[in-house]
C-alpha cells in the first residue's frame, strides 16, 4: 500500500491478514478485503482536515497586540485633534474656527504615520512581484513580513527535498553468478519487473531504459506480496525478493548480506536477485535528493536559518538524505499531527517558524507555522 500522502513513507508499506490501512492511501495491486473500523470525523484524512481548520482558526501574537494598540491610538488621536481644535478655537484670542481647524488637521496627518503607510504597500509590491517573477505566489503583505523575522525552516522529505520516487542506485552481480556483468543482471530483472506495477519495478525498467538495456518479454509472472516476484525471461527463472523469501525457496543470500546491510545503512531499500535457483545478485533502490536540494539546504544555512527535517519515512533513509544534504537536526517516523506539534512548540518557545511541505500530510504543519 503506497501511504505517502498519509506518512510521506516513499515506499509502499506491506500489509498482512490484520494490519490497519487508512482511507486516502493507494492499494499498489491486488485485492484487498477491508472492515471499515471508522468513518466520517474519525478517519486520518477527517482528523488532518480538522487539525489546518484548528491551526488556521487560532490568531498570531502579534494580530492581537495589533488590535489592542489600535484600539487605544485612534481614539487618542483623534481626542487629541478634537482637543487642539477646541483651544485655538475658544482659549486662543488670535485663534478662531478656521486656526484650530487648520492645527486639528497638522494633528492627524502628523500623529498618522503616512510614510510608513506609503513605504509598507511599495515594499510589498516589489517584493510580491519580484517572487511571481521567479514562480514564487505570495497570500499578502502579511506573510511577507512574517517571512522577514523566520529563525527556523523546517522542510519534509519526502517530494520535497527528494525526488518523491524510488530509482535505482545499486545493480550488483555475485561472484557465483555465471555473467559477472551488471547490465546482464538488470536485463534479466527489468524483464521480469515490466510485468509489475509496483514502484520498485518501474525503477528497474526505467534504468534498463537509461541503460540502454533490451528488456525481454517475461513468461509466467506471478507476484508474492512482500515477498517478491517470479519469471521467465530468456529461457531462466529469475526470482526478485527479500533474503527470506529467497531462502524459502532454499537460495542462500548469506554471500551479499553484508552489502546489502551497508546499503541499508545508506538508506537503501534492498531486493535480492536469484537466477535458476542460484543468487545471482542484489538491486538497491532510494528516494534521490531534488535538482537543487543541496544547493537550496545550504543557502538557508548561509542565511543563519535553523534547518529542521521532518518526515514520516524511517530514521535510516532520512539520516542518509540528511548527510548527503548537509541537513543535522532531522526528526523521522512522524504522522502528520506530529509534525504540526513539533512546529507549535517551536513557535510556543518563541520561534519564527517556516515550514515547507508538498502534500496532505504536512497540511497542518503547515497551518500551524508561521509561515507555510
Amino acid at each position: 500500500v503506497d501511504e505517502s500522502k498519509l506518512t510521506g513513507e516513499s515506499l509502499p508499506v506491506d500489509k498482512r491478514v490484520g494490519d490497519a490501512v487508512f482511507g486516502g492511501t493507494l492499494n499498489a495491486h491486488g485485492v484487498l478485503l477491508v472492515r471499515l473500523d471508522r468513518s466520517g470525523e474519525q478517519t486520518a484524512l477527517a482528523r488532518i482536515a480538522a487539525a489546518v481548520a484548528a491551526a488556521q482558526a487560532s490568531r498570531a501574537p502579534i494580530a492581537r497586540l495589533a488590535d489592542r494598540v489600535s484600539g487605544v491610538f485612534v481614539p487618542i488621536v483623534l481626542l487629541l485633534a478634537l482637543a487642539t481644535l477646541l483651544a485655538w478655537w475658544l482659549l486662543v484670542p488670535a485663534g478662531g474656527f478656521e486656526a484650530g481647524l487648520e492645527r486639528m488637521i497638522a494633528v492627524l496627518v502628523i500623529a498618522c504615520p503616512c510614510a510608513l503607510g506609503l513605504a509598507t504597500p511599495a515594499a510589498v509590491a516589489v517584493g510580491t512581484g519580484r517572487g511571481a517573477e521567479l514562480g514564487v505566489l505570495y497570500k499578502g503583505g502579511a506573510v511577507v513580513e512574517a517571512l522577514s523575522h523566520v529563525d527556523t525552516v523546517f522542510v519534509d522529505k519526502t517530494g520535497t527535498l527528494t525526488r518523491g520516487e524510488p530509482e535505482l542506485v545499486a545493480c550488483e552481480s555475485a561472484a557465483a553468478f555465471a555473467s559477472a556483468d551488471s547490465d546482464a543482471l538488470l536485463a534479466l530483472a527489468a524483464a521480469v519487473e515490466s510485468g509489475s506495477e509496483h514502484p520498485l519495478a518501474r525503477a528497474v525498467v526505467a534504468a534498463a531504459a537509461r541503460r540502454g538495456v533490451p528488456v525481454r518479454e517475461p513468461r509466467g509472472f506471478r507476484a508474492a506480496a512482500g515477498h517478491g516476484v517470479v519469471a521467465f525471461a530468456g529461457g531462466r527463472e529469475v526470482r526478485i525478493g527479500t533474503a527470506l523469501s529467497l531462502q524459502q525457496e532454499g537460495i542462500d543470500a548469506t554471500p551479499l548480506e553484508p552489502r546489502a546491510a551497508e546499503l541499508a545503512a545508506q538508506g537503501a531499500t534492498v531486493a535480492f536477485v536469484a537466477v535458476d535457483g542460484q543468487l545471482a545478485g542484489l538491486l538497491g533502490f532510494a528516494d534521490r535528493p531534488a535538482d537543487g536540494a543541496g544547493e537550496a539546504v545550504a543557502a538557508l544555512r548561509a542565511m543563519g536559518l535553523e534547518l529542521v527535517m521532518l518526515t514520516g519515512d524511517r530514521a535510516t533513509t532520512a539520516q542518509a538524505i540528511a548527510r548527503e544534504l548537509g541537513v543535522t537536526d532531522v526528526r523521522a517516523g512522524l504522522l502528520p499531527e506530529h509534525k504540526a506539534e513539533i512546529v507549535a512548540e517551536r513557535r510556543r518557545r518563541g520561534g519564527r517558524v517556516a515550514m515547507v511541505g508538498d502534500g496532505v500530510n504536512d497540511a497542518p504543519a503547515l497551518a500551524q507555522s508561521d509561515v507555510g
